[in-house]
């Protein structure tokens, strides 16, 4: 299991306690130090700032009580934004209707990129009405990476 995993498992009965959506968790390195960014999410409204300070102390009082991290780090909680990334099955169902980006590890029907509205997310298939080649289904465990695209 990866860091971020072991980070976002620990982390995730107090999210749940709290009507927060852990969306992402990079633990990097950068410049020397170690940098750890959670982003969260909130289903019934936008993440505030008050929400993302209230988490940071809340995130960092469980961490340091455990021994995820052994070296010093840089905690950055924040929302995930406009592209936000659609990592579980649930985040999926939330957005049908959206237009989204889904890259794939291998080829369906000669293509691994995928551009257009999110049709349906239902047991283990996502439904994407792709701009290139229409109506395709995706099997949830062969998508690589996939995110909200913002029109503006």
């Amino acid at each position: 299991m990866s860091k971020s995993n072991e980070i976002e498992k620990l982390l995730s009965a107090i999210v749940g306690e709290n009507n927060i959506e852990i969306v992402d968790v990079q633990h990097v390195k950068e410049n020397g130090d170690w940098v750890l960014r959670i982003f969260i999410d909130k289903e019934d409204s936008k993440v505030t700032m008050n929400d993302c300070e209230k988490f940071s102390y809340i995130f960092s009082e469980i961490l340091d009580k455990s021994d995820i991290l052994q070296d010093s780090y840089i905690l950055e909680v924040s929302s995930p934004g406009l592209n936000r990334l659609l990592k579980q099955e649930k985040s999926f169902k939330r957005f049908i209707g959206s237009k989204v980006r889904i890259q794939t590890h291998s080829s369906i029907n000669n293509q691994r990129n995928f551009l257009g509205q999110l049709l349906n997310s239902n047991n283990g298939i996502v439904t994407i009405n792709d701009i290139t080649n229409g109506v395709i289904d995706i099997n949830f465990v062969d998508i690589k990476k996939a995110n909200i695209e913002t029109e503006f």
